[in-house]
């Protein structure tokens, strides 16, 4: 104690300076921990209640045997009242077939398509699916996933309670063994866990359309893709993050209602998970965006400054150390539990590995995007 009191007499001003933003940013860190990662931990889901009719909506374009391999374990569950609308995207391959099959056996599968394949001809057969459906509350889901002896559908129906107008729920792909395979899980986790948080918050927003319950009318109501067809990436999310700000919206954080599509990724399907966050986050308000900036850059300087800190002041290492086992503590309990509550038990230790190094990764990605990657694909799309 005394080494540290005569270290902390005989600091300059930049060593104030730099033990007063390191405690700052770790107050900052304290913030994003109880008020967003701990409040999805213990958050309680909305009890199941009655099975609200639903629309399961999808887009395909060439998914011939993902079609057959897994829609009829959709078409086959327990619900009583749903529909599944497919629409075709110009397929080239017998998907129409496939479909056709299945529709002689289950009349709750409806079929349509999109005449001509263009540019943004998935964000115009999402808009065809959703004039398609005859119910009030839809979701999409991708044809990848595999719901064979799953209530999925269910589960999803009953959360709805009248009230919510929104209901988002859990979404990741299957297990595999690819590097990039764990590396694209870990980042959708987070990025949902994200997402979670500040929609417990009252700051809205979704990062992927997948498994996303909502009433169609909203979607119409906001006007569509009007103003937003021509954004790279992202498709749906941009339109529910216009007015999921207005309403009413429930999170269900739970293994019974979560989404695993069945998907082999490489390092291009993760840069596109990355751009797609970067490119939703334009759209969010101006309050939001400087929040996530602010969250973000506390984790991004939080270590560099406490180096800084104890090769300024040395006695000072056991309370900045202290501090680092204090948060890293809380993460680590946060994503255990929740991990649990998913039943994603492989993700808990590459959760915190690649947690700890991938925001540095993701924020030179972010700025060289925005700076020279987003241009060229503007001028490639036109």
């Amino acid at each position: 104690m005394e080494s540290i009191k005569n270290a902390l007499l005989q600091g300059q001003t930049i060593d104030w300076f730099l033990l007063l933003l390191f405690l700052l940013l770790f107050l900052v860190h304290l913030v994003n921990v109880f008020l967003f990662s701990l409040r999805v931990a213990l958050h309680k889901n909305p009890p199941a209640g009655k099975q609200f009719p639903l629309s399961v909506l999808f887009t395909f374009r060439n998914e011939e045997k993902q079609l057959a391999d897994n829609l009829p374990s959709l078409l086959k569950n327990g619900h009583s009242e749903f529909e599944v609308v497919a629409v075709d995207n110009c397929s080239l391959d017998e998907s129409l077939t496939v479909l056709n099959s299945l529709k002689s056996e289950h009349n709750q599968l409806r079929i349509s398509s999109l005449r001509q394949h263009t540019l943004y001809s998935g964000k115009m057969a999402q808009n065809i699916a959703l004039k398609a459906a005859s119910y009030d509350w839809v979701t999409f889901i991708p044809i990848s996933v595999n719901l064979a002896d799953s209530d999925w559908l269910k589960e999803v129906s009953s959360r709805i309670n009248g009230k919510n107008q929104v209901v988002v729920n859990y979404s990741n792909i299957q297990p595999g063994r690819s590097f990039f395979n764990l590396l694209y899980r870990v980042e959708y986790f987070f990025q949902q866990l994200k997402s979670f948080g500040f929609i417990l918050n009252g700051s809205s927003f979704v990062l992927t359309q997948e498994n996303v319950t909502f009433k169609k009318q909203q979607y119409f109501d906001e006007g569509g893709y009007r103003g937003k067809v021509t954004e790279p990436f992202a498709n749906l999310e941009l339109v529910i993050n216009s007015f999921i700000r207005k309403v009413p919206v429930s999170i269900v954080i739970s293994a019974e209602t979560a989404l695993h599509r069945k998907e082999n990724v490489n390092y291009k399907d993760y840069l596109e998970l990355v751009k797609k966050e970067a490119v939703l986050r334009k759209h969010l308000p101006p309050g939001q965006r400087i929040l996530l900036v602010l969250l973000e850059w506390a984790f991004l300087l939080f270590a560099p400054v406490g180096i800084f800190v104890v090769f300024r002041m040395p006695p000072l290492w056991p309370v900045v150390i202290g501090l680092f086992i204090c948060l890293i503590s809380c993460h680590l309990l946060i994503i255990k539990r929740l991990l649990i509550r998913l039943k994603e038990f492989k993700l808990f230790l590459p959760s915190l590995l690649t947690a700890l190094i991938l925001p540095f990764l993701k924020i030179i990605f972010r700025i060289w995007y925005f700076r020279y990657g987003l241009k060229r694909e503007w001028r490639i799309g036109n």
